[in-house]
């Protein structure tokens, strides 16, 4: 990755900021896939008031950054309710790195779903349930946005946990540019 540009939501007096940063996510996620996983996305303004923050960082390498910023410089959402940098390239003086990854919250119907197929085996027992009720149980505290699936309607949390380090680890991105490694 040696190229990124940034995407900044505007101050809206109508709507929260989260709310148009969810809007930018699934602006981006329809493009995204195109780039089979080449291109990351980071939040560098991660956890201001316990959100993912108002700005939106694409990286990837200058061939694929440049043809995206272009691609979204169509995009009337993004024109609409964003600024867009110009493309830059990454500093060589990094010394620290970012990695976002979704984190899944699991509920109770996934708590079922384990049950019937532990009793279709015979091997559920009440210290299962528990064991897996505990752990069901325990809260998300993470950043997250409202979207919406573009194969199903159904809406949905997008939990994203960030993990700091000292060095670069190259990887694949999901449709969303978080990593799957």
């Amino acid at each position: 990755m040696d190229s990124y540009f940034e995407i900044k939501a505007l101050p809206n007096a109508e709507i929260i900021q989260s709310a148009v940063v969810s809007e930018l996510l699934q602006e981006l996620h329809r493009h995204l896939p195109a780039y089979e996983g080449r291109i990351a996305l980071a939040f560098p303004a991660y956890g201001q008031q316990r959100t993912l923050g108002g700005i939106l960082r694409l990286l990837g390498d200058e061939e694929d950054i440049k043809g995206f910023h272009t691609l979204l410089l169509k995009s009337s959402l993004i024109q609409d309710y964003a600024l867009q940098t110009v493309v830059k390239t990454v500093p060589d003086n990094v010394d620290k790195f970012g990695c976002y990854q979704r984190k899944h919250a699991r509920g109770n119907s996934r708590l079922q779903r384990l049950k019937r197929r532990h009793q279709e085996r015979g091997t559920w027992t009440e210290e299962l349930e528990q064991a897996m009720f505990d752990k069901v149980s325990q809260p998300v505290h993470l950043p997250h946005l409202g979207l919406k699936s573009s194969s199903t309607g159904q809406q949905f949390l997008l939990f994203v946990e960030k993990k700091s380090g000292n060095k670069c680890v190259k990887g694949a991105f999901n449709a969303y540019g978080l990593s799957v490694n």
